[in-house]
């Protein structure tokens, strides 16, 4: 049975090493990128089940990022993962087509259930 493939995107590489173990314990198969650019490239040429993806980024920040997956062919279901604690972002996100809005400190239960719920969805 293969693993769902997840795409890890934060700029910081402590939070994808801890989120890519994290995912790994649980059973998913996960890829990580520090950039934006990055995500795109994988994107364009992988397969991945969900994004997780921080929106405070340099150069390209998460929300370019999330608006260039949505005008792809195969839009992949993203999950928005920042320190940015404001209602109207979310809601504006969420509004966009993100499958959820994850403020940090990540909550790993909160995590793990939203990824099952949207993978599943998909299904």
């Amino acid at each position: 049975m293969s693993r769902n493939k997840i795409l890890i995107v934060d700029d910081e590489l402590n939070v994808c090493s801890f989120l890519s173990d994290f995912l790994d314990y649980k059973g998913f198969e996960s890829t990580i990128t520090q950039s934006g650019m990055g995500a795109l490239k994988k994107l364009k040429f992988e397969d991945f089940d969900l994004v997780l993806l921080d929106l405070m980024m340099p150069e390209m920040s998460g929300f370019e990022v999330f608006e260039k997956i949505n005008q792809m062919d195969n839009k992949v279901p993203v999950i928005i993962l920042t320190g940015v604690r404001d209602q109207n972002v979310a809601n504006d996100l969420i509004e966009m087509g993100a499958v959820d809005f994850i403020s940090k400190p990540i909550d790993l239960d909160r995590l793990e259930q939203s990824i099952i719920m949207n993978i599943k969805y998909l299904k």
